[in-house]
């Protein structure tokens, strides 16, 4: 026998793990726990507490901690704190095996049908997670990986579309309370001469959230440009694969905004990548994703001082009549509002944009197209000045989009010349139009980075962010207790819109976050020619392959059943 301690949503026990007829693998986990100080932990499904019967094996309901957990399975700020939360259902469940799951019903989490007479299963919920501490934790993982063929994974608060934070069979490698932040006005990146320019910077530990940066930047008296939502991740995938924000047209990417990284590398060495020293990696950390070419324990980035926006919002009652007509005003005005600033969201009946470029008396003749037509359908409309953080705590923090459900995007990079003609307009508003018959709507982020001013090659995405305004998204759904059939059928819709948006835009790319999972080409659409130099980087710096996702550098198509199955098998 030998105890390992469980760590489980509210409340906490100790379980025993038999290790009667143990492998040689298990023996290795052992092995690792001692040498990691007893610090290994199980990891288990956030809804295990609600079940009876987890694994096959008969365990005790926690009525206290299940009805914690149903109160708040859709909010995001409680599951990011828990190990097995996740905040798409992809990234817990085996989406090819509807048996091998432990979830709830996002939409109504206090049904108990979910786990009346049903077995919690452990999903693509690592078995085993490490909560990280020092870059020692994670060469020692890395070295486990090494010696035993298992594989790892990367884990913050459970953001991520595309199902890369978790991986059946994984040791997982969890982020999220190293939360420290430090602000620095005179900044030089680690190894720099003293004569290199010194930067404006907030340096945060790899588990800060946005929210917690935000509200530390408010106090040091600066604006950071980051993410439209609050427990998003800094230093993680969102600032590895591009990092896009409603600030991003004049400011730019998360990308363009990190100074430096300081990351455990697979071949076992802590480094510091900036632009005088590992530039190589620091290029690639800039746009090659997430759990790809190292550990983040810690990401510097440049900030603002505190800004003035002008902010437009509005929204009306959507019907069959309206949403055309609204979109096409959309479509009309966008190579207007692009050159001036504007950053934002927009969807077939409402819309919430901000620009620092513009006064309140130009800002309200920049919209006064739309908001008269919002008037006219008995909508509202209004435009404000606030800063930065008065507008997170006002429009974003209030409107999060509940979580825990299965969500797949779709999205694509539209060139700003498609705005610029009218035949670009008409084949936008083609699109627009089959994605309403396809019983879809328009989720529009206008978070490219149009009006800031690149230094071509200085980051590793795809250049398409460069020369486009739009990302043209949707989201699809499936329930907790969708068939495989089912599944299948929201991925061949999935395909059959990704298809028709590389049709409308086919020398353009997609967002390596957002994009469709199974889509095919992946490599050029989330990096273009950028692809063949980041292989070459990470075969360096993991020449045996360590850290591997789905869809991320390195990955290879087919032959993959063993480890990706549960993603893999729908496509």
């Amino acid at each position: 026998m030998y105890l390992l301690k469980h760590r489980v949503p509210v409340f906490s026990v100790i379980i025993v793990l038999a290790l009667e007829n143990v492998s040689c693998i298990q023996s290795a986990w052992v092995d690792l726990n001692i040498s990691l100080g007893g610090r290994l932990s199980i990891g288990t499904p956030l809804a295990l507490p609600c079940f009876s019967c987890y694994n096959g094996q008969a365990v005790h309901r926690d009525t206290v901690a299940c009805d914690a957990i149903q109160e708040n399975y859709s909010v995001s700020a409680f599951r990011a704190e828990f190990f097995g939360g996740f905040m798409n259902s992809q990234d817990e469940i085996c989406a090819s095996n509807s048996a091998d799951q432990c979830v709830l019903d996002d939409i109504s989490p206090f049904d108990s049908l979910p786990y009346t007479n049903g077995t919690c299963n452990q999903g693509s919920v690592s078995p085993y997670y490490l909560d990280l501490q020092e870059p020692k934790d994670a060469i020692t993982a890395f070295q486990f990986s090494s010696d035993t063929g298992v594989k790892l994974t990367i884990k913050n608060s459970g953001h991520d579309y595309m199902g890369r934070n978790s991986l059946k069979g994984s040791l997982a490698l969890w982020t999220r309370n190293m939360r420290d932040m430090s602000y620095n006005q005179t900044f030089i990146p680690q190894g720099c001469s003293v004569n290199t320019a010194a930067y404006d910077t907030i340096t945060v530990g790899a588990g800060v959230n946005f929210d917690e940066v935000y509200k530390y930047a408010e106090g040091n008296n600066v604006t950071f440009i980051g993410a439209y939502a609050d427990t998003v991740g800094v230093s993680g995938g969102f600032v590895q694969m591009g990092g896009h924000s409603v600030l991003s047209p004049v400011y730019g990417l998360g990308i363009d905004r990190v100074v430096q990284y300081k990351v455990v590398t697979p071949d076992g060495v802590f480094r510091t990548a900036n632009e005088c020293q590992n530039e190589d990696l620091f290029w690639a950390l800039k746009g090659g994703g997430g759990g790809t070419f190292g550990v983040v324990f810690e990401s510097t980035h440049r900030v603002e001082k505190v800004l003035s926006l002008a902010v437009a919002s509005l929204n009306f009652n959507q019907t069959e009549s309206n949403v055309l007509p609204f979109l096409q005003l959309l479509v009309d005005d966008t190579a207007t509002w692009g050159k001036q600033g504007w950053g934002g969201h927009l969807g077939p009946h409402n819309l919430i944009n901000v620009t620092p470029l513009l006064s309140l008396p130009e800002a309200e003749a920049s919209f006064k197209t739309v908001f008269d037509y919002a008037l006219s359908q008995n909508g509202t409309a209004s435009m404000e000045v606030l800063s930065w953080y008065q507008f997170y705590e006002k429009y974003v923090v209030p409107h999060q989009a509940p979580v825990g459900g299965g969500r797949v995007l779709v999205s694509r990079l539209i060139p700003t010349a498609l705005f610029e003609t009218p035949q670009g307009r008409a084949k936008i508003m083609a699109y627009l139009h089959t994605m309403l018959d396809a019983g879809v709507s328009p989720y529009i982020p206008v978070t490219t980075p149009i009006l800031f001013p690149y230094v071509p090659g200085s980051t590793s995405a795809t250049p398409a962010w460069r020369n486009s305004v739009w990302e043209l998204a949707t989201s699809l759904t499936w329930t907790w207790n969708s068939t495989v059939a089912e599944k299948r059928a929201v991925v061949a819709l999935a395909a059959k819109l990704t298809a028709l948006a590389k049709q409308l835009a086919p020398d353009s790319g997609s967002y390596g976050n957002e994009a469709d999972p199974w889509m095919a080409d992946w490599q050029e659409d989330f990096w273009g020619a950028n692809y063949a130099r980041l292989l070459a980087i990470k075969h360096k710096y993991d020449p045996e392959g360590l850290l591997t996702c789905w869809k991320c550098v390195g990955f290879e198509e087919g032959g993959t059943e063993d480890t990706f199955g549960c993603l893999e098998s729908l496509g």
